[in-house]
């Protein structure tokens, strides 16, 4: 715990409060780019997280002159965060997404999705297209909806609450590696205390994942990170997924767990980098 403080002087994806659509304010952060500013990055979190989990792929690739945009999803982060469970409906969160990518799309655009995200971006690039994606890397995905319903997700949230501290340490063993970082690991639940349960709740029961056959159709370059000790998303669903799509291409990461962009940055850029260079 004594190196805590490093990580809290690090430099965060900071965003600005818009109005992305009627009614629906998201913290949204965009860096434009040097010389790679026709190329435009676009950083969707998981359940959970929020936009400066991606701090340092957003450094690397900001110094590689992209142009990048992160946001924090309705209800996590410094986005507004509605009680109405209606908010969260999957649509809605799909519909938040093609919007920020309207607005900021370049002549080139990828996306780099985690978790929940990936869910989410898979299905906007379903929809009929605003702005072409030109590839993703997906990060922690599976082929089929990785979250259940019901058990403790059936208690009010209020008692939730009460028990986070047990719910933390679940989530603590099944998302990171053994082998990571203390201090990260502190430091990543301190900036999740800021997202409250009953939008878990909200997330999970509203949550309806791309069909397989739907995903089968998408003919973009698709690059599908897992960690091998992955206790949410388990690698075989991600490579499940990869075989799934035309253009899908699988890599595991060892001694990595659910929480790929902040255990390994390094291999996970090197993965940018490839889907980078072959699209």
């Amino acid at each position: 715990m004594a190196d805590a403080p490093a990580f809290s002087e690090l430099p965060r994806v900071r965003g600005e409060l818009l109005e992305v659509r009627p009614g629906r304010r998201l913290s949204v952060a965009y860096q434009p780019g040097t010389e790679r500013a026709d190329t435009v990055v676009f950083f969707a979190h998981g359940g959970g997280g929020n936009k400066d989990q991606w701090r340092e792929l957003w450094r690397s690739l900001g110094e590689e002159g992209y142009s990048l945009v992160g946001w924090d999803m309705l209800g996590h982060g410094d986005s507004d965060k509605p009680r109405a469970a209606a908010a969260y409906a999957w649509s809605e969160l799909v519909a938040d997404q093609r919007e920020i990518v309207r607005r900021h799309a370049g002549a080139r655009n990828l996306v780099v999705a985690h978790s929940f995200g990936t869910g989410v971006t898979l299905s906007a690039l379903l929809e009929p297209a605003q702005v072409t994606i030109d590839g993703a890397l997906l990060l922690g995905s599976q082929l089929h909806r990785p979250l259940a319903r019901g058990g403790l997700l059936n208690l009010p949230a209020w008692v939730l609450e009460i028990i986070r501290p047990l719910l933390s340490k679940g989530f603590r063993e099944k998302a990171w590696h053994p082998e990571a970082d203390p201090a990260l690991v502190a430091y990543e639940e301190g900036l999740t205390r800021r997202n409250r349960l009953d939008v878990f709740k909200a997330l999970v029961a509203n949550a309806q994942w791309p069909e397989a056959d739907a995903v089968a159709g998408l003919a973009l370059p698709v690059r599908v990170l897992s960690g091998d000790r992955d206790g949410l998303t388990p690698a075989s669903g991600g490579e499940a997924l990869a075989r799934q799509l035309p253009r899908g291409e699988f890599e595991l990461l060892e001694r990595c767990g659910h929480q790929l962009m902040l255990e390994k940055p390094g291999e996970v850029l090197a993965a940018f980098r490839a889907l980078a260079a072959g699209t």
